[in-house]
Formats: structure tokens, C-alpha cells, sequence
């Protein structure tokens, strides 16, 4: 029988009284020290898969927020854009757009590319919309179909918006 901590004085000594051999019958346990334990932090890679631009532009502002974070955090983070989102790669399309009190779109993938993210273009997306890679941002590129399948197959984790 083990009681921990959270139990309290009361139900101990109920316990203690119980137990004919009352040292191996009871013991304490501390809760785990979480805060002072390291933690080992396997580099992961992830995917955040955005496919919103102007038709959704909180989803656009968080998935790059999320993508930066977690960049800065260790992991080797992909942007990768498809649908809508491939807008957000064109030099064509207005870069200042924001969501609330962010920045514009441009600067968000800015920052996301110089933490050391990727972004990476739809190749078919990019087709319908008619983006040709000399209208690709800085910092972003089209994939290939086959780098398409393997980001996604390599991935440890994707989060969609």
C-alpha cells in the first residue's frame, strides 16, 4: 500500500494504525520534482500545413506565430503552403495584411524564415494560381511533388490550419 503526500496526516495514521507491519505497509511519495528535472529534448520535425491567406487571415497569423515558436523551441519546422495559403509565398499579393495588432504577412514569414523555418510551395497549388517561382517570396520555394510526399512522410508531427 502507498499513500502519497496528497492524502494528508489523517488518512496516513488511519493507514499506519491498520497495518500490522506498519513500515512496509506505508510509504511516502514525494510527487515528481517537474520543474527541476532536465528535460531531453529529441529534435523533431514538423509540419505546419496552412492553406488560408486572405480568407482566413487569424489561421494564416497563428500558423506562422506556432511555426516560429517552435522553431526557436528546436524543432526543424516546414511552412507548407497549399489552396489559398500559396498566395502568401507571391510577390504579387499585398505583404502588409494583418490580423489585430500583428504585423503584416510578409513580415511574419520573414521572421519564421530567420528563426531558420522552411517554406515550401504547392507545386500544384501554385500552378492553379498562377504563381511561377520567379513570384515566390524570399525565403520561400515550390516544391516538387516528390518533396511534397517526402515532408509529409519525414514528418514527426503536422499541424493543419
Amino acid at each position: 500500500m502507498s499513500i502519497t503526500r496528497s492524502f494528508g496526516l489523517g488518512v496516513f495514521l488511519a493507514a499506519l494504525a491498520t497495518c500490522p507491519l506498519a513500515a512496509g505497509c506505508v510509504s511516502m511519495v514525494a510527487p515528481p520534482a517537474y520543474a527541476q528535472t532536465p528535460q531531453v529534448v529529441q529534435k523533431q520535425d514538423v509540419v505546419v500545413h496552412l492553406g488560408s491567406f486572405t480568407n482566413d487571415l487569424h489561421s494564416a497569423f497563428m500558423a506562422f506565430s506556432l511555426a516560429t515558436n517552435l522553431q526557436k523551441h528546436g524543432a526543424s519546422v516546414t511552412v507548407f503552403l497549399d489552396r489559398e495559403g500559396v498566395r502568401l509565398a507571391d510577390v504579387r499579393e499585398r505583404g502588409d495584411l494583418t490580423w489585430g495588432d500583428s504585423g503584416g504577412t510578409s513580415a511574419a514569414m520573414a521572421e519564421f524564415v530567420e528563426a531558420g523555418g522552411k517554406v515550401v510551395v504547392c507545386p500544384h497549388c501554385a500552378s492553379l494560381a498562377g504563381i511561377e517561382a520567379a513570384n515566390i517570396r524570399p525565403g520561400a520555394r515550390l516544391a516538387t511533388h516528390e518533396e511534397v510526399a517526402t515532408i509529409f512522410l519525414s514528418a514527426d508531427k503536422v499541424i493543419d490550419f
